[in-house]
């Protein structure tokens, strides 16, 4: 069954298989090109790979990146460099994919790093370190993984570079290994947080004092402004307008009525 689907594949793709050249590929490297010819690759794209300079893994990690949709441009950052194997080639690809630029994958796309250096790398820029702290961490490439990782943490963790340097070394030069690092590094970072506690309650007490301060010492608009409130409460509220009426009015109405003496007499006449 596998002979017959080879032959009629052969037969649907001989033009394309003419055109890329692929009599020096050697049987996993020759798969490689059917796959990209079966994933619908252009003829051009496979040409970046269909080289017997390339082992098939290579080849495999240089097809896996364009088949994710990354640029012939893109691709080409690691499908010219022979020296990558393919795990370093990965990490590459990885980083491409992350949407991580260009000229950030050149950075590490070195042979001279191992593949585990170079995800340490990848993983920085991936969570933000700038292009200063990143040249810091390859320039530490004489550092196992290990310790590059935890140099990695405490530049993610927004240690200064030179807090870094002495977690790295001793001062009579000695390297520490990665235990000792992570545990120096971890010292230094509780102290940053201690002191980040102290700034904010320092930056809290100076503010409440402004506050009671300015609340001490009114400005001129304050005071104006006081003042048209206490002219309201001096002046004559509506209800004390209505008892002024109301007091009128009645005083209006007793007048209207003889007094009570006048009335007596009145009565006496009509007695009599």
């Amino acid at each position: 069954m596998g002979v017959i689907k080879d032959f009629f594949e052969k037969i649907k793709y001989r033009h394309s298989l003419k055109e890329l050249e692929v009599a020096d590929l050697n049987r996993m490297q020759h798969n490689e090109v059917m796959e990209g010819l079966r994933a619908g690759l252009a003829v051009s794209q496979i040409k970046m790979y269909a080289h017997d300079i390339l082992n098939h893994k290579q080849m495999n990690e240089i097809r896996t990146g364009m088949e994710n949709g990354l640029s012939k441009l893109q691709v080409a950052l690691y499908a010219n460099k022979p020296t990558l194997t393919h795990i370093q080639m990965k990490e590459v690809r990885l980083g491409l994919e992350g949407n991580l630029s260009n000229s950030q994958v050149e950075m590490y796309a070195k042979a001279t790093l191992l593949p585990e250096q170079m995800e340490e790398i990848r993983k920085g820029f991936e969570s933000g370190l700038n292009k200063r702290q990143v040249e810091f961490l390859i320039s530490q490439s004489y550092l196992t993984p290990q310790q590059m990782r935890e140099v990695r943490i405490g530049l993610d963790n927004e240690l200064p570079i030179d807090l870094i340097n002495k977690c790295i070394k001793q001062d009579n030069g000695r390297v520490r290994g990665a235990k000792e690092i992570e545990g120096i590094r971890k010292v230094y970072e509780a102290g940053k947080i201690e002191i980040s506690r102290r700034n904010i309650e320092s930056l809290k007490t100076n503010l409440f004092k402004k506050i009671e301060v300015e609340k001490e010492i009114p400005d001129k608009a304050t005071e104006k402004q006081d003042n048209k409130v206490s002219n309201k409460v001096e002046s004559p509220t509506l209800e004390i307008e209505n008892a002024e009426i109301y007091k009128e009015h009645y005083e209006k109405m007793m007048n209207a009525y003889p007094n009570v003496s006048h009335v007596q007499e009145d009565n006496e006449e009509l007695e009599m």
